[in-house]
Formats: C-alpha cells, sequence, structure tokens
C-alpha cells in the first residue's frame, strides 16, 4: 500500500519509519523546503532531526515532496487521489495528518531587540554564534499565548523548554535568571533540573501581571507580586511563547471531511483515528505536546493504521507490550461538609507524579462539587498540560476553589483551619477534611517506571522500550491522562514492529582480555553495559588464593547495536560479527 503523510516533522518522519518498516510505500508532502518542523528550527535538536531522518532518507520506498501543500482529493473505491499544488496527482490507500504546530506571535508584545520569543532568543544563542550580547540580566515569562480567552490550552512544552533554554544559557554565560510563571508544568527528570537550577540561584516568581517597556539599553518590567507592584529592569525579555494548531488543518479538514474540535486540532475519535476512515493523525495535529510524544504519536498513528489494514499483529507483537493497571484514587469519604486538598511537595523523585495527582484531585473535587461540598485546593504546582487545562478551568467554574501559593507562601494546617503565611501577610479558612499528596505516596513506592529507567534521550527516541523484549505503555510508563493510554498502546506496537524488523548486529567481548576500564560503560547510550566483578584464580608460590577482577558486561536485552562500545574501547576487545 501506499500511505500519504501530510507533514515531514518528526511526527511524520516516526510514522514513516514504522510503515517502512512493514515494506509500505511511503509518501510524504512538506509545505516547506526541508522536512524537520519545529524541531529544526531549534539549535540543538536540528542535528538530533537529520540522525533520525537519515536512517529512512534514502529507503527506495520512501518519497519526499517538498514545498507544496495539499489543494485537493477524491475517493475511489476506498482509496484517494491526493492532488497537490504545482504537482501531478498522488494516489494514497491511507492518509496520516501529522502537520505540527505553529508557534504563537506575540505581536503586542514584541519588541525590535529587546525582548524576544523563545525561538528568537534560541537563534540568538545558538552555538554557532561566536560571540553573544552582553547579558547580565535576563527574565524569561511563561504562558505567553497560552491558557487564556483565545486559546485556553496548555501549551505543554513551554516551561520545558524554558528549562532548556536556562541550561544553554548557563553553557556560555552567567546572567542573573528570572522565571515568571503561572504553573511550573515539568516532567520527568525535568523536576531534578528545576531543583538545579534553584540551587544555582535562578530565581522563580510566581506572577501572571506583566507590563514591559523596551528601550535601546534593555526593558523595563512591572509585575505583580506578594500584593505590590515591582519594577525591575532586564538586559533580555524572552517570552516562552505558546504553540497553536496549524491553520493547514482547516484546508485539510475541508478537503478530506474529518472534523475538528473547537479548538483547531483534529477530533479524535478512537486513539489516532479520524471520524473519517482511512484518515489518522499524528503529533501536534491531536494536540499541543512535546517531542517524546510527537514520536510516540507518529509511531502510533503508523501502528494504528496497519493495525486496521492487517486486523490486528498476533502473540508476536502483543507478549512483548504490557501495562500496569491505572490506580483509583476512591479512599476519601464524602461525608464531610468541606475539604481542602494540598498539592505541595518538594522532592523532585515524587515532584514527576504532579500530573497524575493533579488530575485525580480535581476529579474527585468535581464530584464532591456535584455533592454541595466547599472544595478547597492549594497547590505549589498544578499540572495540568494540553486538555487537562480545560478540567481545570472547568472546576474553576464549577466553584472549586483554587489558591496557588507564591514562592514565599506557605501552607500550615492546625486543626482544621489552613493559614497561608506570606512574608507579611496571613489568612485562614476552615475546612472539615484534609487530603494530601503525601497520602498517595504509596502508590507509587516500590514500582519501578520507564521515565525513572531510562534517561531523556532514550525516551525521545525510544518513548515505551524498556529493553528489546519489553515495551511499556500506560501507568507503568510515565503516570498521566487516560486519552493517553490507547495511545502509548500503539506507540509500543510500532516500536515493537521496528526493532523486530531491524537486523541488528550485537557485540561480543573477550573476557579474558578486557580490563574493566568501564569505557564502553560510561559512553553506551542504553545503558546496556556493566561492570561485574569475576573471580580469578592466581597462582603465585605458596597457596593458591582468588583475586577479583572487573570486567565488562553486555545486556542483550538492552543492547541496540549502535556499535559506539567498540569505537570507544582502549583494549579492542568488543568485536561485531
Amino acid at each position: 500500500m501506499n500511505i500519504l503523510i501530510i507533514g515531514g516533522g518528526i511526527s511524520g518522519i516516526s510514522a514513516a519509519k514504522v510503515l517502512l518498516k512493514a515494506n509500505h510505500k511511503v509518501t510524504i508532502v512538506e509545505k516547506s523546503e526541508e522536512p524537520g518542523g519545529l524541531m529544526e528550527k531549534i539549535a540543538n535538536c536540528r542535528i538530533g532531526f537529520k540522525t533520525f531522518f537519515d536512517e529512512i532518507r534514502h529507503i527506495p520506498n520512501l518519497t519526499v515532496i517538498k514545498g507544496t501543500r495539499v489543494t485537493g482529493a477524491e475517493r475511489i473505491n476506498g482509496s484517494f487521489i491526493v492532488h497537490l499544488e504545482g504537482h501531478g496527482p498522488v494516489p494514497a490507500d491511507r492518509i496520516i495528518i501529522s502537520t505540527g504546530l505553529v508557534p504563537y506571535d506575540p505581536k503586542h508584545l514584541k519588541g525590535k531587540k529587546r525582548i524576544l520569543t523563545s525561538l528568537e532568543y534560541d537563534a540568538m544563542i545558538d552555538q554557532r554564534n561566536a560571540e553573544l550580547p552582553d547579558i547580565k540580566k535576563i527574565a524569561f515569562v511563561l504562558c505567553v499565548g497560552s491558557r487564556g480567552s483565545e486559546y485556553p490550552l496548555c501549551s505543554s512544552v513551554c516551561c520545558s523548554y524554558t528549562l532548556r533554554e536556562i541550561k544553554w544559557t548557563l553553557q556560555r554565560i552567567k546572567p542573573e535568571i528570572t522565571v515568571f510563571y503561572n504553573d511550573l508544568r515539568f516532567f520527568g527528570q525535568e523536576f531534578y533540573m528545576e531543583k538545579f537550577y534553584r540551587d544555582a540561584g535562578v530565581n522563580f516568581v510566581r506572577s501572571n501581571s506583566r507590563y514591559f517597556e523596551e528601550d535601546d539599553d534593555g526593558v523595563t518590567m512591572r509585575y505583580y507580586y506578594d500584593n505590590h507592584i515591582i519594577e525591575n529592569r532586564y538586559d533580555y525579555v524572552v517570552l516562552a511563547i505558546g504553540l497553536h494548531p496549524n491553520p493547514e488543518l482547516k484546508l485539510l479538514s475541508e478537503i478530506f471531511g474529518f472534523a475538528l474540535n473547537e479548538y483547531g486540532f483534529v477530533k479524535e475519535i478512537e486513539s489516532f483515528k479520524t471520524d473519517i476512515g482511512g484518515v489518522y493523525v499524528s503529533g501536534g495535529a491531536l494536540e499541543p505536546m512535546n517531542i517524546k510524544d510527537a514520536i510516540l504519536t507518529g509511531f502510533g498513528a503508523s501502528a494504528r493504521c496497519l493495525f486496521d489494514i492487517n486486523g490486528g499483529f498476533g502473540d508476536k507483537v502483543d507478549n512483548k507490550i504490557s501495562s500496569e493497571d491505572t490506580p483509583e484514587i476512591d479512599s476519601i469519604p464524602f461525608d464531610s461538609s468541606s475539604y481542602l486538598f494540598y498539592l505541595g511537595i518538594d522532592d523532585p523523585s515524587l515532584k514527576v507524579f504532579y500530573e497524575f495527582i493533579s488530575e485525580k484531585f480535581i476529579n474527585v473535587a468535581l464530584k464532591l462539587r456535584e455533592l454541595g461540598k466547599r472544595i478547597y485546593i492549594v497547590t505549589k504546582n498544578l499540572v495540568m498540560p494540553s486538555y487537562g487545562e480545560l478540567l481545570y478551568e472547568n472546576a474553576r467554574r464549577q466553584g472549586v476553589i483554587f489558591i496557588h501559593l507564591e514562592e514565599n507562601q506557605s501552607l500550615k494546617i492546625e486543626d482544621n483551619t489552613a493559614y497561608i503565611y506570606g512574608k507579611k501577610d496571613v489568612f485562614s479558612f476552615s475546612f472539615d477534611k484534609i487530603v494530601t499528596f503525601n497520602d498517595y505516596i504509596e502508590l507509587f513506592k516500590n514500582k519501578e517506571f520507564l521515565f525513572q529507567y531510562r534517561t531523556e534521550p532514550q525516551l525521545r527516541w525510544n518513548p515505551t522500550k524498556w529493553d528489546r523484549k519489553h515495551f511499556v505503555y500506560g501507568f507503568g510508563r510515565y503516570p498521566r491522562g487516560e486519552r493517553w493510554k490507547g495511545r502509548e498502546y500503539f506507540g509500543a506496537i510500532g516500536e515493537v514492529i521496528l526493532d523486530m524488523e531491524e537486523e541488528r548486529i550485537y557485540p561480543t567481548l573477550s573476557e579474558e582480555r578486557c580490563s574493566g576500564c568501564g569505557s564502553c560503560k560510561d559512553a553506551c547510550p542504553q545503558s546496556a553495559i556493566e561492570i561485574i566483578i569475576q573471580k580469578k584464580p592466581i597462582s603465585v608460590f605458596g597457596p593458591n588464593f582468588d583475586s577479583n577482577i572487573p570486567i565488562a558486561h553486555i545486556k542483550e536485552d538492552t543492547c541496540v547495536g549502535c556499535g559506539l562500545c567498540a569505537s570507544v574501547c582502549p583494549s579492542d576487545v568488543i568485536s561485531y560479527g
């Protein structure tokens, strides 16, 4: 079959990889002159995309048509004839919509040279630029173009991207950095990065009221914090801009007939399926998401397409995929009149579960509101990315009272009264029942989660892979919204297909010659090499005894056969073939 993918960003390329491994013909239509999408615009992601794309670029079954767009389509006997601008018609048996996301343009805020968008700042600190401007103080402002009346969704990536821009900044210069935020919606191991940068002196300020005045030398910024209007001066202000649906989706929905939701994204009736048979969707056409999820949904949309074509995959695939049931928070008694939910924790190893607990608490709070209960939710962070923001907004409209602690505020409980302490002020309220994050820590204890077991780069390129025999989706991968469980299931299938189809050669190691230096272990991107201690008999004059000798051991289930270990081994004891 010929599968047409509309969009050559990271999600479209991910979908193409799976389909090509399944021996289908793939045509990618890309509006720009080169594939890459948003990922190609980020300095530290360009090489990653290029490497990823190069793996399939020269496969004969792949056709990439650049610098054009879809202008029309007809359906004949279940297949499509798709018309392109400036090109002849393209036949397609199935369609995958992977149009990606479009950065918000803050025209009303953007200045001439001192107020920059996050992408403009990224270009400025690109490693290819030998010199940087003199920056002594810089501010990052989050949620620009997101979580507002015009666009209510959280863009899911702005906080994470800002964290990485801080990292890239501090690698080259050491300015004073301040981050202005509504909520810090980090994910997984990013909470450790947050702690690291806080400890390094990065300032975080919870404030969503800001005013800018730019001149040739910098930016004067006024903001409301701790019941006062504060004025500060910065050399540069970086606006962490939101990501919106691609306007092309409106035209494509008219051409192919699939529905969009009220926010401009493709309406998903089942995981990756539109309401038009044979048309699937992935990546930023679904909702705002990060690179890891764009790759995951690319794998998933193609796997869903293949699943429908083949009528399933059988035990050979299903036996490699596993999930754990999502636990419910159903132990809260409903017999009190008022409730306080407290979402606050300082341990970064537990903060990673903020998203899961945030959604669970709000859902329980809504049930209690239906019964006429008075509900307070006090938060240090409310992690409700993308469509999760709508659940949060609905809870506010239903009368749930949210109290977001500022950086200098703390919560103290005495009897059945909550006290919120600031620098100078304190206010209080009473409640009957308190529910805290700490009450549910047992849900996560003594469990292994994929996002903890793998590094961030590993999770990006292999979003569900535990090892070569196990692929994980749902709660055991990363606890979050239920809509992701089905997507992750098909994403895992896509990864299994890629892994099964690849004919890899795995390394062998000469234990007798290995010195146990650890160079291979340090270099392995998959953590597939460990140093073990073996006893080796030593013969000397007098009694024989054993000596403990370190040697490298390759874990076959985890190794992907990349060959990096062999290239760094100083003793030349690792070989292929």
